[in-house]
């Protein structure tokens, strides 16, 4: 398998979380109890992840070691740089990529790659909120319809790295208007099993229906 990502902003260069890094420098999470809820909700099989925002990538490594196809993106080169964490593990799964602009991924071939499962962990909130619509097609245009776009968000500004702070409303109508349901159904089930890799405020199970 061959992964390839062209992009013309392969460092988020303007965002405070690669000029000052914080999360991509001490974050590297992994919850095997999101990996099994993953898959409940595909029948048993094992869905292909693009995590965004992957900092040392643990996520990744343990999807890809329970055998699913996973990427990890991440905007800054800090870890990839010092080769922290599973960087010089899977170094083939990790690349660096500015979301806030286009950017091509492909597998094996030249077309975009679609996505089972898009995540997210307090990633949305870094973006200016100007951002935010490129961010929101590149989420379209790499998970399948019907796939499940999953993450967590805060409105409260805990640091300087959160530039869009906004209510979990806020983002569901945003979301609604690409194409995005809230399976607010399915909330609870990750709640009581304690199957969220990152926790802040809210967490959310977008499920991508057009």
């Amino acid at each position: 398998m061959s992964i390839f990502l062209k992009t013309d902003h392969p460092i988020a260069l303007d965002s405070p979380d690669h000029i000052r890094p914080l999360g991509t420098r001490q974050d590297n999470y992994e919850n095997k109890a999101f990996n099994q809820q993953l898959f409940w909700l595909f029948n048993g099989s094992k869905p292909s992840v693009l995590d965004l925002g992957c900092a040392g990538g643990a996520m990744v490594r343990s999807l890809i070691d329970d055998g699913c196809l996973a990427v990890g993106l991440e905007g800054s080169d800090y870890s990839l740089k010092s080769q922290r964490a599973e960087w010089g593990v899977i170094p083939d799964n990790l690349l660096t990529c500015d979301i806030g602009f286009p950017f091509t991924l492909s597998i094996d071939n030249d077309e975009p790659f679609e996505f089972d499962v898009i995540t997210a962990w307090e990633v949305v909130e870094h973006l200016p909120e100007d951002r935010l619509p490129v961010m929101i097609d590149n989420m379209r245009r790499y998970l399948k319809v019907g796939g499940f776009m999953i993450g967590s968000s805060t409105d409260v500004r805990y640091t300087e790295h959160h530039q869009t702070l906004h209510g979990l409303e806020w983002w569901e109508e945003l979301f609604k208007r690409y194409g995005f349901i809230h399976r607010t159904d399915l909330l609870q089930r990750f709640d009581e099993r304690e199957a969220w890799v990152r926790r802040v405020d809210f967490n959310f199970v977008l499920k991508k229906i057009r």
